[in-house]
């Protein structure tokens, strides 16, 4: 199964700097043509490394730990079809609340989102075996976000507060406050100017703060991150507005500082998704990835400020034919279907996949409208 998820035949094709042509599909250079069909693969897509190993790691443990119950705490990535799979050769996936009810020999299993502070200690407390796949670069958000709270800054996070992520990062702090978009952003700016008050900040974010979060206490020194699969360009304009707006209340920005944590992989997926976008003309563009997944809907977010063509945010080849198409659109938050989606050909169409993507799902999208052709 772990080989199934990785590249297939026609991917490894279209990604040599060579052209190859079989039964009339012609592929290389990131390009697949075929009878009028021209599909743009962005340079960089699909599984990243921390996914990848923390699928190998459930895997590898399931398989040394055979006589064990394994327990996953929380989605382990945002990928649905990865996380049944998963559960079909004998994961259990469970709420982190519910640790409690673990056995005490059975093997538990921490995501590559994290988990919050309080269940890593109940963890140790209970002495479990256990299998951390934290990736590496929300590991590093964590320890930033635990270094500001000891040099007494609060912790201000770009980021869902839904987001397993975020809620693990959070936990790291001793004060924080989840902030989503611009738009939020924008109103802790003017009550940092003094132009909104305190008790609109508590009402905005009641559930995006930590327990006794006091704006005016807790807003006086401020330590930025972020999720790791947020919109880059988003973020820094986040952080930039924060530091003006601290350096228009104290003259100076001493108490503010920021650190850029969105991961490399996720910024490399964005910038090929722009790189593809403005170089080449393309009809519409396809982002496969799971719905819930933060990275993937950013790709499409970067698409479709970029390109100005229809992006279609789907989960796996099975949401689209001929003549309908079921995705994620880049400014709702449940699926729409949409009918006469694919123009006749000549079509040109850009293909990226999310970093929680097997890149077996992205080869069946291809192979899906290749037979359309």
């Amino acid at each position: 199964m772990k080989q199934e998820l990785l590249r297939k035949d026609i991917l490894k094709k279209a990604t040599r700097r060579d052209w190859t042509e079989e039964n009339g599909v012609r592929m290389g250079f990131h390009l697949i043509e075929k009878n009028g069909l021209t599909m743009r693969l962005a340079g960089v897509w699909g599984f990243c490394y921390g996914v990848l190993y923390a699928i190998e790691a459930v895997y590898d443990t399931l398989q040394k730990y055979s006589d064990k119950k394994i327990y996953v705490l929380g989605d382990l990535i945002h990928n649905p079809h990865v996380n049944t799979e998963l559960q079909k050769r004998g994961a259990v996936f469970l709420d982190p609340d519910e640790i409690d009810r673990i056995e005490p020999d059975a093997v538990v299993v921490v995501p590559a989102f994290g988990t919050r502070k309080d269940i890593f200690q109940k963890i140790r407390d209970r002495h479990f075996v256990s299998v951390d796949t934290t990736c590496p670069e929300v590991r590093t958000v964590e320890e930033e976000v635990t270094e500001f709270s000891r040099s007494g800054f609060t912790a201000v996070i770009h980021g869902k507060v839904e987001h397993q992520e975020s809620i693990a990062t959070s936990s790291f702090a001793d004060h924080y406050l989840i902030i989503r978009d611009t738009v939020e952003a924008a109103q802790v700016c003017r009550f940092l100017r003094g132009q909104e008050s305190r008790e609109s900040i508590l009402h905005t974010f009641a559930r995006a703060h930590s327990p006794g979060f006091d704006p005016d206490l807790h807003l006086r020194r401020i330590g930025m991150a972020n999720q790791t699969t947020m919109l880059m360009n988003e973020s820094l304009e986040i952080f930039e507005m924060f530091r003006e707006a601290i350096s228009a209340r104290d003259g100076d920005t001493r108490n503010f500082h920021a650190m850029k944590t969105i991961c490399s992989a996720t910024q490399d997926r964005q910038d090929a998704v722009g790189r593809l976008a403005r170089q080449e003309r393309m009809d519409l563009f396809i982002d496969v990835g799971g719905h819930a997944s933060s990275n993937t809907r950013n790709l499409a977010i970067t698409a479709h400020k970029t390109c100005g063509v229809p992006v279609y945010h789907i989960e796996r080849a099975d949401c689209f034919d001929r003549n309908a198409i079921t995705y994620l659109p880049t400014d709702q938050p449940r699926p729409v279907t949409q009918r006469n989606w694919l123009p006749a050909p000549p079509v040109s169409v850009g293909l990226t996949a999310g970093a929680s993507t097997p890149h077996s799902e992205l080869e069946e999208v291809i192979q899906k409208l290749l037979s359309f052709f």
